[in-house]
This record gives structure tokens, sequence and C-alpha cells, in this order.
């Protein structure tokens, strides 16, 4: 950021000794009385000049955050007006011209054209609408914003198009830089002088906008630095009827960028005794953070303007303006599951939407009692991972990770896993079939086992579901028998329901058949019956026929 501020100072300096050649030739200095309303600031780098040598009329702005107010008939039918300012390649500039002139309706008077040269004199755009009508300024049909290749001055030359106009209505021309909303920023503050009065990167002005009520600023201060504020100002809400819009984005309340105020909007200013806007922060000391933040009353696209104001010493601030709140979450690459005595839980997460900063990994074994805690790996700029060492069966590890993301955002995931023994199931049937009414018998085996522990035997059948509960011998066998009443093909299972140190596990199914019994069986009532009435019918016969 060093850098980038030694260009815009270098910049500053060729473009100030021009002013200074072009002063001495000066006709006029033109007095707008705006002007003596809009501070210090403004009058040490808004410099306005008339019949001023080969440039004519025009203004230099020293730093990309001033507006410029032209009185009506001051750009005359035919004639036109230059704003020169130094911008820095690859910024996006928010660049527009807008004011008493701009009528949509059926008789527009005044048609002004703005032609844009970069610092070496070629020209970069045209923007030629019909009388009446805002042009847009940004570096393509669709990009709202300008967008300089190089590093330099850039002249803005608004022309009062003698073939479509009729009028010289009043104006304002702002170019300020807008910085993207949810994403990290530098900027390089300088305190004031000796004297206690401004220099050049004292104070300093952005744009930002969003549909998002709620509006948070974080600043990191370097030790080398004392900042006096850090402001922001609401500049328009269309919903509010303050401002317009170009091209999808908010200009801002004309009034406001002169320091006017009606309710939360307007006000803006870069002085240090002046109106502080809707949210403000200060350093009470050198190297001190500072954090703001403001929730609109308004729904809706929103227009802001930044400030900050240095007070002792110099460095560069790092800075965030954060719009988006709820959405980020860390999210679990793989939950454990199944986690058996000794085993490393390798565990991973993933940032849903933003950038981790920092992660760190906490756990315990005796209920959070006692935690310790680990640096989690950082890949990718998202995902996280650390390894928790194995334990012994029968423990409960609590896990929770912290993480924290660009956007200032703690994220947490908290949950546990258990440490357990396999359980092997070991089942066998006595019998494959088994005749209705019989008892189906099952043995097995259950390991690792200590003592006694409950089985579940179940047969299922497709009309019919039997349930039956037996305990393991101390070495881990059963026997289950259970007796069906119905024909039919049943499946047979054994289940171990899960306790404090083994998982739960269920045998593969076993077949057995359930059949009718054999013709004998069935009938041997009705056959021993018949055979005993035969003998005792011979019985009687014999008797009669020996003792008659």
């Amino acid at each position: 950021m060093r850098s980038l501020s030694d260009a815009m100072q270098q910049t500053r300096i060729s473009v100030k000794v021009t002013v200074l050649v072009f002063v001495l030739f000066a006709l006029l200095r033109l007095d707008v009385s705006v002007e003596a309303d809009l501070g210090q600031e403004y009058q040490s780098y808004v410099h306005t000049f008339v019949n001023a040598g080969v440039l004519g009329n025009w203004t230099y702005v020293e730093k990309p955050m001033f507006p410029v107010f032209f009185n009506k008939s001051q750009i005359v039918v035919g004639g036109n007006w230059t704003v020169v300012c130094p911008l820095l390649a690859n910024r996006s500039y928010h660049v527009y011209c807008y004011g008493e002139w701009v009528n949509n309706g059926s008789e527009p008077k005044t048609d002004y054209d703005v032609y844009v040269y970069d610092p070496f004199g070629g020209l970069v755009s045209s923007h030629t609408e019909s009388a009446g009508l805002l042009e847009h300024l940004g570096s393509s049909v669709d990009e709202p914003f300008f967008v300089p290749e190089f590093s330099g001055n850039y002249s803005f030359v608004i022309r009062n198009d003698p073939r479509e106009s009729k009028g010289a209505e009043a104006a304002t021309f702002m170019i300020v830089e807008d910085v993207p909303c949810n994403v990290w920023h530098v900027h390089y503050a300088e305190g004031k002088d000796n004297v206690s009065l401004p220099v050049f990167e004292t104070g300093w002005g952005y744009e930002f906008f969003t549909d998002s009520r709620r509006v948070e600023v974080w600043v990191r201060v370097p030790d080398s630095l004392d900042m006096y504020e850090v402001r922001i100002y609401l500049m328009a809400n269309l919903q509010a009827g303050k401002g317009a819009s170009l091209n999808g984005v908010p200009l801002a309340w004309e009034l406001g960028l002169y320091g006017e105020r009606t309710t939360v909007f307007g006000g803006y200013n870069l002085e240090s005794k002046e109106y502080r806007g809707v949210g403000y922060a200060s350093c009470e000391f050198s190297g001190q953070d500072m954090f703001l933040n403001f929730t609109s009353p308004y729904a809706g696209l929103s227009l802001y303007h930044l400030v900050f104001i240095g007070e002792k010493g110099s460095g560069t601030i790092d800075y965030l303006v954060k719009t988006e709140f709820g959405k980020a979450r860390l999210d679990a690459v793989s939950v454990p599951q199944r986690v058996y005595p000794g085993d490393e839980v390798e565990l991973e997460f993933v940032s849903n939407a933003t950038d981790l900063v920092f992660a760190e990994l906490q756990y315990s074994v005796d209920g959070w009692e006692n935690v310790t805690s680990l640096s989690m790996n950082i890949s990718n700029s998202r995902v996280c991972m650390a390894v928790i060492p194995g334990q012994v069966a029968g423990t409960v590890v609590g896990y929770r990770v912290v993480a924290g993301d660009v956007l200032e955002n703690v994220l947490v995931f908290e949950r546990n896993y258990s440490v357990k023994y396999a359980v092997v199931l070991n089942v066998s049937l006595a019998r494959l079939s088994v005749v209705v009414g019989e008892n189906v018998t099952v043995r097995g085996r259950v390991s690792p086992v200590n003592g006694s522990v409950p089985v579940t035997v179940t047969l299922s059948s497709v009309n019919a579901t039997l349930r039956h509960v037996c305990y393991t011998f101390e070495n881990g066998s059963f026997v289950a028998s259970v007796r069906v009443e119905a024909l039919g093909t049943w499946e047979v299972q054994v289940a171990f329901a899960e306790d404090e140190f083994r998982y739960g596990c269920a045998s593969s199914q076993l077949t057995v058949k359930v059949e009718e019994p054999s013709v004998l069986v069935k009938y041997s009532l009705y056959i021993g019956g018949g055979v005993g009435a035969v003998a005792a019918v011979g019985v009687v016969v014999y008797l009669k026929k020996f003792r008659g």
C-alpha cells in the first residue's frame, strides 16, 4: 500500500506544479458559493480556475473524494469545463455528473456530454447521451465504475453540446473510489503535522453500497499510527427518496455531498470538528483497533461514504466493511461413526462461504472438565484438519472446532463420538426345518463379552414377527428356543444392542422352514383310537363266545 501511496503522491506533486504554473495565468479564481462551507480539506485540495491558459476552464481535484459544483450558466452552451484528478490503475472509481440539469421529461434544456482522457492525453471514452439524461461513466457498457488502465492524471471534459442544448443548468461532478464489501482492504494514513494541521493523507474518503441494513466496519491499526476517527455517512436510499441510481448503483443525495443533513442522510465531510456521520469509532492510543456498526432504518440498496481521519504518526491500516451476517458456517467433511480403541480420528471441516484465518480443535474425554486444544492445519483457505489421538474403550470424546474467517465471524462446530469394541456375533440353527408347533432353536456366541448380556432373537415371516430376549452365559454363548405356530419360511436373526463398551451388532439372516407334520404323526391320535376300539370289540366277542 505504501507504493500505491507513493504513486499517488508523485502524481499529486506533478499536477501541483502544473497548478502553480497555471495560477500565474489565471484571470479569475472562481468563487463557488458552496466551497466556503466545505471546510479546510476541500479548500486545500480542490482548485478551480477560469480561462487559465491552454486548459481554459478547469478544476483540479487533488484527492478523488470531493464533489465539484457547477453553478447555473457556469458551463455555457458550446463551452466546456475540465475536471482533472489523479487516479490509481486498476482501482474502481464511481464517476457521475448529475444535479438540476438532469431531466427525463419531454422538454430537457441542458445536454452535458463527457469525454475522458488518460494521463498521456489519449481519449479513453466519450459519453454523449441525449439532453437531460445521466451519462454512464463506467469503463464499459455494463461496468458501473471507471477502472483506469494507468496511474496518473485523468481529465474529464464536460461539454455543453451546442447542437442539442439550450440551457446551462447547475450540476455536480463526483468521483470517489468504490470499495467492495466483505473484503479486506488496505489504506495508508498519516496524522496531523506538528501544528495540528492535516496533511495530504490525514483525511480520506471512499464509498460502498449494500442492500444489508446492518453494516459493520472493522479497522486494524498498526502501532505506528493513532487514528482520530473512522466514520460512515448514509448518502442514498431510493426507498427513502434520497439519491438516484445509475447502472444499478446508487448515487449520493446531492446536497449531502456538500455537508447538508436531513434525518440520517448526508453530512459528508473530512473535517475533524464536523459531523461524524451515522456511525464512528476512534483510537484511544496508537495501534488500537477500531470497530463501528450501524443498522439503517431503511430497507433496500443504500450508498455510504467511508471516511478515515488520522491523528498522529503514520502507517497502513487494514479495514473491512462487513454486510454479510449469518451465512458462514463450518461443515464436516466426514463425521466419525464407529471409533475403536486406539484408533486416531482425523477430523476435517470446510468453510462454506468464506476463507479461514485460524482454526482450533478442542476436545475432552471427561465431560469437558479437562480440555486439550490443537491448532488445526488450514489448506486451500477453507479446509481445516486435525487428529485426535486414540482412546480406550468406554470413552466419550467431545470435540469442538472454533474457527475465525476473514469477515471476523467465529464459526463453531461441536459434536462427540464414542470409543467402543466391535462385536462379532456367530449364530446357527439346531435344525433347518421344524414341524408347526415345535420350537426353533438358535445357538450362538457374542464376542468380546464380559458377563451375561442380553441378545434379541427375531423370527419373521410374511405375516408375523416373533421376538425373544435371552441372556448369554459368562463365556458369551447362548441358546434360545422360540415356539412357532404358523407354517411357512421364517427368517431368523440375532441382534446385540450396544452398551458402554461395545457397538451393537446383528447376525446374518438364517432361514428355517416350518412344515406340516407327516401323515402318521398328524393322524396318530385317530389311528391309536381306532386300533383300541377294534381290540375292544374282539374281546367282547370272545367273551360271549366262550362264556355263552
